[in-house]
């Protein structure tokens, strides 16, 4: 579950708000990838501080040789093995943590990624509290392990509900794809498509091959009707295309739309003749300083003033189809 998280949490962040375009657009999908891997290399750690797993009368921690458990486990050469809960928590070192990870991930799984995102993809594995001046990507992995750990929770504390997990999923399959991660860590080669074969191809038709009249006739109709057919009226242009706006403004309106409570979000926000009133605190979620965000929108002529308790601003009215684009 803190995987599934990280990926939702990661494409509601802000990483780069200090690059350019073209480094943006290279870089945001290695931190949200960093963001996903980071969550799970963090896993043998949670598991071993949480958990007692025993078989063949021994007990497993991830300094074994084989630190994959489904692994050690058949090691064991038994037929069952049993999880405990610890009564208490066990206090794992985030050093701890990432000599495990280096186990688990493998090494070349960063070898594609820019240095400062592998750097604070590695500060980030397992961080369970909050610290100041955390990176961003910290921030999105531990939240989608307190995400992870609220809906664990919820589900022991609740009434059991029977779920049927999506055709062709299964343990064995869940297995067999862990077993292959850990066996190919990198990335796998991009197959490049071949060249036609002339052989398969549709035989063309001859020169000399008759000509249906008729064809002819039922093109010059069908040409005609469409001369004679009215024009279809041009959509109307708005005042200010989505599209024409830098692409931080576009992700930062684009994470608000994605948070889980934005129906709520909408109706804290009220049109005015000056604009469209929002709190400030909608901005503040992303990775981005408050400060940082209106003065990108100042920028780009979307702010019209912000109030002097600084807990509300006005947004013109342009920017009502980046704020509520689903509404007429």
């Amino acid at each position: 579950m803190s995987g599934y998280y990280a990926l939702q949490i990661g494409n509601q962040q802000f990483f780069t708000g200090k690059h350019g375009a073209e480094q943006r657009r290279l870089l945001v999908p290695q931190y949200r990838f960093a963001v996903f891997y980071s969550t799970l290399a963090g896993i043998p750690a949670l598991m071993h501080s949480r958990l007692i797993v025993r078989a063949g009368g021994k007990t497993w921690t991830p300094f074994h040789s084989q630190p994959a458990l489904c692994n050690w486990v058949r090691a064991q050469q038994t037929s069952k093995f049993t999880i405990e809960w610890r009564l208490e928590e066990l206090k794992v070192s985030p050093s701890n943590a990432v000599a495990w990870a280096a186990d688990v991930v493998g090494i070349g799984t960063w070898q594609n990624l820019a240095e400062e995102v592998a750097l604070l993809a590695h500060d980030a594995i397992h961080r369970i509290e909050s610290t100041t001046g955390e990176s961003p990507v910290t921030t999105c992995v531990r939240q989608a392990y307190r995400t992870a750990r609220e809906f664990e929770t919820r589900a022991m504390t609740g009434r059991y509900q029977k779920t049927t997990p999506p055709d062709g999923v299964t343990p064995a399959t869940i297995q067999s794809f862990g077993e292959q991660l850990v066996a190919k860590p990198t990335a796998p080669s991009i197959a490049v498509p071949k060249p036609a074969d002339a052989a398969n191809a549709p035989p063309a038709t001859p020169v000399d091959s008759p000509v249906n009249p008729t064809a002819n006739v039922e093109q010059g109709a069908s040409a005609a009707a469409i001369e004679k057919a009215p024009p279809e009226p041009l959509p109307t242009k708005p005042a200010e295309s989505v599209s024409s706006y830098p692409p931080i403004v576009l992700d930062i309106f684009k994470a608000i739309c994605a948070q889980e409570d934005y129906e709520h979000l909408k109706k804290s926000c009220n049109e005015t003749e000056s604009g469209i009133v929002v709190p400030v605190t909608i901005f503040a979620k992303h990775g981005l300083p408050s400060s940082k965000v209106l003065q990108i929108l100042a920028d780009n002529k979307l702010l019209v003033q912000i109030s002097d308790s600084r807990r509300s601003a006005i947004l013109t009215k342009a920017a009502r189809g980046l704020l509520f684009p689903s509404t007429p």
